[in-house]
């Protein structure tokens, strides 16, 4: 019990002291993300201007979350003040014996006790008369000094323009508590209520938004937990790691001195990535289980200590922070932290050695994939284009299908390229183009782009193929006339000009006369017209 008093007293005297000057809150003021700062360390923050909805807004940055937060017209001294952190600040005072409570009654003498069914402070004489009195004598009368943690010890607050009337009344329409007599000039023809009334509807909601917010809360927990025991797993496996690597290399010391180092840089490299990514994650995390928690604490307390005043002004601001930071979906997964060392897969030769062992990575680097095949050199328009995607995972869970993204420049217009799975970390993509131009190929891996990407593509227009006559020789296809000339510009023994079969020039077999290719399958580029006129005799038969 003791320990926990202690804790309890730290606690408290954590919530009376500013989180930016870290002295005692002077004038505490509650920003939208629920963290509370004295008036005069808002006011030192520098505002910046921005546009919402066509409207310049000034906001700040919160020093604790840093959290992008909107200031009312007024600017930070219209923030609602924090009466919970005011409540701390004077017990704090008391319990050191630095500050000296007035009494509420006479205002003369010094405020030893509190009256928890009248809300007011009163000293020893006050009491006396108050117990005296038939109709307080069986009030609760507390010290000071032994208040529980959260006990209000303000008196009851009145009205600004009315200093005599207590602020009994809350205003729906308007939001804002109200006296009696402000109820019948600035609230007249509005719904008005007493203020417990009010508070004990808000006090449903926020215990209705806590109940939906605690669920959430647990998950971030055990996930932070799951992010440390992670990378403590991490740790653990390097040294596992570190520890093979030296068993298996103590046989090879001076020929593998230089594969061990390798290998040892290859964990680190792999372990130093694994651990910035929970680091980041990690971070990400915290920042949602402080912000939850700062806005679950915060209504917590207003809902089981906060005065029905405070309740309900602060019950918009509490409200909006609890769902808008409900509404983040689910927890993320904490990231596979799987490496392992494989002590039988071929290695490089070290001193002339043939070395064994590679770590194994867990997942795919984009930076280390390539590309190979003529779909991403120059192309033809309406031709089926395909090339391979090389990741090389090097397990079965590293795998992790690719995007590929393809774009005609001068349209924009994208194709949808076919990805066909290999299953030994190549992939074998497949697209078609239909414009002539050039193309954009992007591709990515695990949100990435590889290197190289994105890669252009130039589209050439179709070309007709032959389809002229297919001659065997000129001979033959002149009918046996000696001074016809073949485009190859071969000759045949006897005084025949034109080519015929096995002779110096002749292409090796049958061949196209039109335009002097001597390959049977090729595009056909027309008849040459810078050739001489001779070497295009052939006939058309």
């Amino acid at each position: 019990m003791a320990k926990t008093g202690s804790l309890d007293e730290i606690s408290a005297e954590l919530r009376a002291h500013c989180p930016q000057c870290q002295e005692m809150f002077s004038d505490p003021r509650v920003l939208p993300c629920l963290h509370t700062l004295c008036l005069g360390c808002l006011q030192k923050l520098e505002p910046f201007t921005c546009l919402e909805r066509g409207q310049k807004q000034r906001s700040v940055l919160c020093p604790v979350c840093d959290s992008e937060v909107a200031l009312p017209p007024g600017g930070a001294r219209d923030l609602l003040p924090d009466t919970l952190a005011q409540a701390e600040v004077l017990r704090e005072r008391l319990r050191s014996g630095g500050h000296q409570m007035p009494c509420d009654l006479c205002a003369d003498g010094k405020g030893e006790r509190r009256c928890q069914d009248c809300k007011i402070n009163m000293c020893e004489f006050c009491c006396q008369a108050h117990r005296r009195q038939k109709r307080t004598a069986a009030h609760s009368l507390l010290l000071l000094r032994d208040l529980p943690t959260g006990s209000s010890l303000s008196p009851a607050q009145y009205c600004s323009l009315h200093p005599t009337e207590e602020l009994r009344l809350f205003c729906e329409a308007c939001s804002a508590p109200s006296c009696r007599d402000c109820a019948l000039i600035k609230h007249q023809g509005h719904e008005l209520r007493p203020v417990g009334e009010v508070a004990v509807k808000h006090r449903e909601h926020l215990r209705g938004a806590l109940s939906r917010s605690e669920p959430r809360l647990a998950d971030l927990e055990g996930t932070l937990h799951a992010v440390y025991r992670a990378g403590e797993d991490l740790r653990l496996r390097a040294e596992v790691l570190r520890k093979e690597v030296e068993i298996f290399t103590e046989e090879y010391i001076r020929a593998v001195q230089e594969h061990r180092l390798r290998l040892l840089r290859d964990i680190d490299e792999e372990v130093r990535r694994k651990e910035q990514a929970l680091s980041l994650q990690r971070a990400r995390i915290q920042q949602q289980l402080s912000d939850l928690r700062t806005a679950t604490t915060f209504s917590r307390g207003l809902l089981e200590r906060g005065p029905d005043l405070h309740v309900v002004r602060a019950k918009v601001l509490a409200l909006s922070r609890l769902r808008e930071l409900s509404q983040g979906g689910a927890v993320e997964q904490v990231e596979s932290v799987t490496v392992r060392f494989n002590p039988q897969e071929e290695a490089e030769l070290y001193r002339g050695y043939q070395m064994y062992g590679a770590v194994q990575k867990g997942g795919v680097d984009p930076d280390r994939c390539e590309v190979k095949g003529k779909g991403l050199q120059s192309v033809v328009l309406g031709g089926l284009c395909s090339f391979t995607l090389i990741c090389n995972p090097q397990s079965e869970e590293g795998r992790e299908q690719p995007r590929v993204t393809i774009l005609h420049k001068d349209s924009g217009r994208a194709l949808q390229p076919s990805i066909q799975d290999n299953h030994d970390g190549t992939y074998h993509i497949c697209y078609t183009p239909t414009e002539a131009g050039q193309l954009s190929v992007s591709v990515c891996v695990k949100g990435r782009h590889i290197k190289g990407s994105p890669f252009t593509v130039t589209v050439r227009g179709t070309q007709l193929q032959h389809r002229g006559i297919y001659h065997c020789c000129t001979f033959c296809s002149s009918g046996g006339q000696k001074d016809a000339r073949c485009g190859c510009g071969g000759t045949m023994p006897g005084g025949y000009q034109g080519c015929g079969h096995g002779h110096k020039g002749h292409p090796g077999h049958a061949h196209w006369s039109c335009c002097g290719s001597a390959q049977e399958i090729s595009e056909c580029t027309g008849v040459r017209d810078s050739a001489p006129l001779n070497l295009l005799r052939t006939v058309a038969v």
